[in-house]
């Protein structure tokens, strides 16, 4: 998730995010955000529809949340234990932030479980089935949403702020690489991530993103990444 310093703020529909004066570039941070959110509403959409799926449908919904979760998983990751930990380092002693940063982290903890409700609730769990009873899974779904939506739009106010007033460009790059190399990830995590960033964006989005690469990655992104990531439907 390499990113350049300039394109800040390029993305549309992030007006609630204030970016601070520092020299990190969040264009790709905040298309994540969108990216989660655009899954989200296919999510609860397939989920309204659940117990009248085919095992096409069926397979399709579930590829397209295995990406959704092994994308928010890293996201996450990333977060608890790079981005977060040096902000708390540098920001010690400053009470407001310091109370910013531990929210983040409680936040992460409370959508965990949710993801497993939502495994369950649509017969991602153990026995591969959509339950017949227990909670629907339009509502595990609408809980999920309502959790994650409203960390998204805290972390844009609250917390992106304060990787814009701290990290420099340099060290916002390298945390972006980091993130995309830790355990976990795999090989296939940062072709993956491209794919599913762009997936349904928007020209003024794409065109951000594609801007804030290096002309290298923009090629593979475009004439790699995308037309494989493609060839898998998904919701």
């Amino acid at each position: 998730m390499t990113q350049s310093s300039g394109a800040t703020g390029r993305i549309a529909r992030t007006e609630q995010a204030r970016y601070g004066a520092g020299e990190a570039d969040l264009t790709v941070m905040l298309a994540a955000h969108q990216a989660f959110r655009r899954d989200l509403g296919k999510l609860a959409a397939a989920a309204a529809a659940a117990r009248a799926w085919d095992p096409a449908r069926q397979d399709a919904v579930r590829a397209g949340w295995a990406v959704f979760q092994r994308q928010l998983l890293v996201h996450h990751r990333g977060e608890d234990a790079g981005i977060w930990p040096l902000l708390h380092q540098r920001l010690a002693g400053q009470e407001a932030a310091v109370s910013v940063l531990d929210a983040m982290e409680a936040e992460h903890a409370r959508i965990d479980p949710l993801l497993a409700a939502v495994n369950q609730a649509l017969g991602f769990g153990p026995d591969g089935r959509v339950p017949s009873a227990g909670p629907s899974p339009a509502d595990a779904v609408d809980e999920l949403a309502t959790q994650l939506s409203q960390h998204l739009a805290h972390e844009e106010r609250e917390a992106l702020p304060l990787i814009g007033q701290t990290l420099s460009a340099a060290e916002w790059q390298s945390m972006g690489r980091k993130i995309g190399a830790q355990s976990g990830a795999g090989p296939s995590f940062v072709p993956e991530f491209f794919g599913w960033l762009l997936d349904g964006a928007d020209p003024g989005q794409r065109a951000a993103v594609l801007a804030a690469l290096p002309a290298v990655m923009r090629v593979l992104v475009t004439g790699v990444f995308r037309p494989l990531y493609n060839r898998r439907p998904r919701w």
